[in-house]
Parts: structure tokens; C-alpha cells; sequence
């Protein structure tokens, strides 16, 4: 009977065991951390919100494409953009699924905050040049009836409710003029906003704001007044 040699055994034993030990130490080494899993699966979340609003952006642009509403080419920039922002957001929600170490998953994070910035640029964005152009088309509106509202106002010549109109008529006209200018401002400066411009844009749509609250307060002044013609026309001789 063959003996086995007792010092052979045992290296071989200790090499096998290491091996093992190795092994083991690798499968726990792959195996991710609660922190990453769990810094893995809000940053998909955080994805998932933004694919949802770009979702109600896109859909807030198709449905404001109209005569009295976004202009072509204002719902051609911001469409483009939307689509580009989705496919960016999209690409990285599959990334991160897929990602096994940290810094993959903060260069992802990177990616969606600065290089799509969809709460903090595209959505202001979308929102203020929607309004912009929608008042823009409003004043437009009330423009091109201005002469014939002044021509209507100048049948009255000789009745008590003369003067009161073209009174108001002069303040329509100016309330008209400064909704028209306050929302063409608006559109031009927002939509030239990029999110590599934040947070300086943060400025730019702080005043955006106020020119559109000025411009809607000038349209309902304007409509105002219009209304107080029409009463003139009558006799009306109030204010």
C-alpha cells in the first residue's frame, strides 16, 4: 500500500483552503453595499421623475402649438430640446442599472443634474415661453383691431359718451403696446437659456416672471377698457 507523502498533503491542503478563502473574498468584494444599493436605486428614481416631467413638458408644448399660442419656431426649439433632455435621461436609467461601482453612478448623477438641468432651466423655461408667446398673440390680436375700434369710436362724435372712449381708447392702446413688448422680451431672453448657463439664468427667469405678471396686468387692463368704449358707446360717461 502506497503511503502518501504527509508534507505534500498538507501544502496541497493549504493551497486549496487559500483558494477557497480567495474566492470567498471576491464574492463579497462584487457583492454591492446597502449604501450603493441604496444610492443606486434613488438615483433611478430621480431619473424617473425627471422622464415624467419631460413627458408633461413635451406634452404642454404639442397642446400649446396653435395661432394663439406657442410660435413654430419657439415649439421647434423647445421639442428639440425635450427630446434631446429624454433621450439623455432615458440612456442614463439604463446605465445606471447596470453600474457596479460609485463613481460610475456620481458621474451618472453629474450627467442628469448639469447636463440636462430639467427642473431648474427646462421647466421655467418651457412654462414662461409658453405664456410669453400666448400673450404676445393676445396683444397681437388687440392690435390689429385698434383702427377699428378708433373708427368705431369716431361715429360718436357729438354724443355724451365721446370724449369718455377716446379717453380710454389712448390707454388701451398703450396697455396693448406694453403687453406686446413685456412678452416679446420674455420669449427672445428665455428661450435662449441653456442648462449650461445655470445658475446665472436663475436671473433671467426671476425677471421673466415679473415682465409676464406686467404683461397679463396690462391685457386686463386693456380688455378694460375696451369694455368702458363699448359702454361710452352707449352714453356711458363714467370712469
Amino acid at each position: 500500500m502506497r503511503i502518501s507523502n504527509p508534507f505534500r498533503l498538507g501544502v496541497a491542503g493549504a493551497v486549496i483552503a487559500s483558494g477557497s478563502f480567495m474566492f470567498a473574498m471576491s464574492a463579497g468584494a462584487a457583492a454591492p453595499s446597502s449604501k450603493f444599493t441604496q444610492f443606486q436605486q434613488q438615483l433611478e428614481q430621480q431619473l424617473t421623475y425627471r422622464v415624467n416631467q419631460l413627458q408633461v413638458l413635451s406634452t404642454d408644448v404639442t397642446k400649446a402649438t396653435s395661432p394663439t399660442g406657442l410660435t413654430a419656431s419657439d415649439a421647434s426649439t423647445l421639442a428639440a430640446r425635450l427630446t434631446a433632455a429624454t433621450g439623455s435621461i432615458n440612456n442614463l436609467l439604463v446605465q445606471v442599472a447596470k453600474d457596479k461601482t460609485m463613481a460610475k453612478l456620481k458621474a451618472a448623477q453629474k450627467t442628469m443634474i448639469k447636463g440636462n438641468r430639467v427642473f431648474a432651466v427646462l421647466t421655467p423655461q418651457v412654462f414662461q415661453v409658453i405664456e410669453a408667446d400666448t400673450v404676445a398673440a393676445q396683444a397681437a390680436t388687440l392690435q390689429s383691431g385698434e383702427a377699428a375700434l378708433l373708427a368705431e369710436i369716431d361715429t360718436l362724435k357729438g354724443q355724451p359718451g365721446y370724449a369718455n372712449a377716446l379717453k380710454h381708447d389712448t390707454a388701451y392702446v398703450a396697455d396693448v403696446n406694453l403687453a406686446a413688448i413685456d412678452s416679446a422680451h420674455v420669449s427672445t431672453v428665455v428661450i435662449a437659456q441653456l442648462p449650461s448657463d445655470f445658475p446665472r439664468d436663475t436671473k433671467v427667469f426671476i425677471n421673466a416672471n415679473h415682465r409676464l405678471l406686467a404683461a397679463d396686468i396690462a391685457l386686463a387692463k386693456a380688455n378694460y377698457e375696451a369694455g368702458i368704449i363699448g359702454l361710452a358707446s352707449g352714453g356711458y360717461t363714467g370712469s
